[in-house]
């Protein structure tokens, strides 16, 4: 078995490329062609309803990646997937508009409102989903340029029986107050031959913050136009730090168990009081299973980061992945499509699994400008 877990580094995998997070790329007016960027390409699909959501992107190696590349978002590009059966899906180009809060006095608190148009993407229509057992091949042409990737058998991946929790502590700088949270596994039937997996989970939990307040350190925003929000639900998708590549090369055709996940008490996950104990926080489960190439180039990626190497440095740590240019076969282009299936299985955190709670100071402003806020009650929890 070969497996990657710890709580300071989990390895990144199927649909956000570590090079690619909002804490490592900053964008710059700069004109990428004077140095040679490499196309970037995210995403997958599965066999769940979708849009399923390609990005692309050039990125230039200013210092390396991990030190600060330079990106531009692709809009002018034609994508689709083509299936072993010949069928055509084109993807739509979908532009985003969100609104930003923000601090428009850098001397005081005097929050603003404006709505930005931000990066687009390419998704597929809204009912289109994979199918176990079918191939399939993405394309994109850009630039005059075509690129395609290898085709991806989409495999079935085995049903999640059971989850387990565990309240558990982690190695902290803090000896006074030790990391905390709650271990994730997964038990499931695994099929004969080898497989490959990975994971990634998904939580809701609610938040309180105070009225308005405003130091010198610290700026409350709220939405001038309606003052805003006080109480929300925080829908938390692919929970930052918790995916992780596994094979089975030693346990084939078990019964089998593995931690999947941490769900870290980061003060404010566990903090509040005002809904029913036994569901403190929802969390979800979703099972993929690899291809051996899928497995192959996340592994390589998380070997990559542990070294602290550069995804622009030479062979062996150079990491290439399955598309290619069609007309030029030598350019370097970063990325992996993945074709997969997906089986999910949900529970709850109960507040009394907790043997301790992180303390943090409440959380002030319009809760609606954190990331995955909503007012409406979730289902999840009705």
């Amino acid at each position: 078995m070969k497996s990657h877990f710890n709580y300071s580094y989990i390895v990144p995998s199927l649909w956000v490329l570590f090079l690619l997070s909002n804490s490592c790329i900053s964008p710059a007016d700069i004109d990428l062609g004077e140095v040679n960027p490499s196309l970037v390409v995210e995403g997958f699909i599965t066999d769940q309803a979708g849009p399923h959501e390609i990005i692309i992107s050039r990125v230039a190696p200013f210092a390396g990646v991990l030190q600060g590349g330079i990106i531009e978002r692709i809009k002018d590009a034609e994508v689709s997937l083509i299936d072993d059966l010949g069928n055509v899906t084109p993807l739509e180009t979908v532009n985003l508009i969100k609104k930003e809060v923000f601090n428009s006095n850098p001397m005081g608190c005097s929050p603003a409102v404006t709505f930005v148009e931000g990066p687009s993407d390419f998704r597929t229509p809204e009912g289109f989903r994979g199918v176990v057992g079918r191939t399939y091949t993405l394309q994109i042409i850009v630039e005059g340029n075509t690129y395609q990737s290898t085709p991806q058998l989409m495999l079935a991946t085995p049903v999640i029986d059971t989850i387990g929790l565990n309240f558990t502590e982690v190695p902290s700088t803090n000896e006074l107050t030790p990391r905390s949270g709650v271990e994730v596994s997964a038990t499931w039937q695994d099929p004969p031959g080898n497989t490959f997996y990975s994971w990634r989970l998904n939580g809701i939990y609610r938040i309180n913050t105070q009225d308005r307040f405003s130091s010198s350190s610290i700026c409350c925003l709220f939405d001038p136009v309606d003052n805003g929000a006080s109480d929300c639900w925080i829908r938390e998708t692919d929970v930052e730090g918790n995916v992780l590549s596994l094979s089975d090369r030693f346990f084939e055709a078990q019964r089998r168990t593995e931690i999947v996940g941490f769900i870290e008490d980061d003060g404010l996950r566990f903090a509040n009081r005002d809904i029913i104990p036994s569901r403190q926080y929802y969390v979800q489960v979703e099972q993929y299973q690899l291809s051996q190439e899928a497995f192959e180039f996340f592994d390589r990626v998380g070997v990559l980061a542990t070294i602290n190497g550069e995804i622009f440095d030479p062979p062996p740590l150079s990491i290439r992945g399955n598309i290619s240019n069609v007309n030029n076969p030598d350019e370097r282009v970063i990325g992996f499509f993945g074709a997969y299936s997906v089986q999910t299985k949900d529970t709850f955190i109960p507040l009394d699994l907790l043997e301790s709670i992180q303390t943090f100071p409440n959380p002030c402003g319009d809760c609606r400008v954190r990331p995955g806020a909503q007012v409406e009650l979730p289902e999840e929890f009705r």
